[in-house]
């Protein structure tokens, strides 16, 4: 053990309760914190010749010392109970540290002592409610939870700075407005159904994905890929979906390369030099069935037939927001019933596994086959589970975003 995990790490000895558990009058035993886990292991043989403890209920926890300070955030949460995920609830975060945080706004009442999962940003870990507010004080609508596993540290945030409150509340101020940009309805199709997810590899990202209403039976599915991680490529990615926006109520696939033109003319003028954007822009029509498309330097989307064949929508222009002349043409295809599109940025087929090796085009298309038959959004979620299962713990080095759309 080196002088750093010391510094870093304390131990204690805490009794495992189940449900059955909590109508017992006695309190869960927890001892600690011990200096290392060798200390642990001589009060634990003793206690184990306890009749209480001698089920095996004990167990050694390393956990961040405590002395960690809190940084007060807001983050938007979901809770929800372990055993009923589908029943989440909203909540918002009032500090936050890699030990656990304060919640506030839960519709729920939950008791000392209860397990709760927590997700933020697309990252969940096991909590444990620790103390709840206080009726009639500015705390009677807190409570207070303490992370199971603090190494998972969800909100995917450096907390070690302790001078830095400040930049830390604008990243998450960041992040939520950013959370805000991506789609929050979408336009209903009669001929296709589609699904959409970004997760990012930092607290912001420069992935950028929507579905834009372009009148009835017609939606515009647009993903984009700004260069740069972080921060300033969150400033990017919001530049273009503004830029996008202020013009949607124009758009329909005949004035396409006019108004992207418009688009990487503002990019080019009010960017940093040598930043840029690859992009996706395909307007559907339930009429037609047909998907007219513009690809910016963006990877290829993949239709997969019906029948078994690929098909790839290779680029028809170059990037937006890196060179000043700036021209395009527009593609077309047709979505047939059993037709599956997947629209996705190169952090898909980039992730690495615990080789080294890259997922792949030939493995996104694997699980795209195995799960064709389902609804867009369980596809979506089988092919996010294939690429998690790859990784294998490997933590993501760039954004990972897909739309899938299957014809109906």
């Amino acid at each position: 053990m080196n002088e750093e995990s010391l510094n870093v790490f304390e131990w204690h000895i805490v009794e495992t309760v189940g449900p059955e558990s909590f109508s017992t009058p006695q309190h869960p035993l927890h001892m600690g914190p011990f200096a290392s886990e060798e200390e642990c292991r001589a009060p634990l043989a003793s206690l184990k010749l306890i009749p209480r403890f001698s089920r095996g209920r004990l167990k050694i926890l390393k956990r961040y010392k405590r002395r960690q300070k809190r940084i007060r955030v807001k983050l938007p949460v979901q809770v929800c109970r372990p055993a009923a995920r589908e029943e989440s609830w909203p909540a918002c975060t009032v500090d936050i540290s890699l030990l656990g945080c304060r919640l506030i706004g839960l519709p729920e009442k939950l008791h000392l002592g209860e397990f709760v999962e927590i997700c933020c940003n697309q990252r969940r870990s096991v909590f444990r409610v620790v103390w709840v507010g206080t009726p009639d004080t500015k705390t009677e609508a807190q409570i207070g939870v303490e992370c199971l596993n603090p190494e998972n540290n969800i909100w995917d945030l450096d907390l070690s700075g302790a001078g830095e409150e400040p930049l830390l509340q604008e990243i998450a101020v960041a992040r939520a407005v950013q959370s805000n940009l991506l789609p929050q309805d979408q336009p209903l199709l009669q001929t296709l159904d589609y699904s959409g997810n970004c997760i990012q590899a930092r607290s912001v990202g420069g992935d950028y994905y929507d579905f834009l209403d372009l009148g009835e039976g017609q939606v515009g599915f647009v993903l984009a890929d700004v260069s740069g991680k972080g921060v300033s490529a969150a400033l990017l990615m919001a530049n273009l979906q503004g830029s996008l926006h202020s013009h949607a109520g124009k758009l329909d696939a005949q004035n396409l390369p006019r108004l992207l033109t418009r688009v990487n003319r503002h990019l080019y003028k009010h960017t940093e030099s040598g930043r840029y954007a690859t992009f996706f822009f395909g307007c559907y029509s339930d009429d037609t069935r047909s998907l007219q498309y513009v690809n910016c330097g963006h990877n290829p989307p993949l239709l997969l037939r019906h029948a078994g064949a690929v098909e790839r929508l290779t680029p028809t222009a170059t990037v937006l927001g890196l060179f000043k002349d700036w021209e395009c043409s527009v593609g077309e295809t047709r979505l047939e019933t059993g037709d599956v599109l997947t629209i996705f940025t190169d952090g898909v087929t980039e992730t690495r596994g615990s080789t080294g090796e890259e997922f792949g085009e030939d493995r996104l298309l694997g699980a795209l086959n195995a799960s064709r038959h389902l609804e867009a959004a369980s596809i979506l979620r089988h092919v996010e589970q294939a690429i998690g299962k790859f990784r294998s713990g490997v933590q993501p080095e760039d954004d990972l975003t897909l739309v899938i759309a299957r014809a109906q």
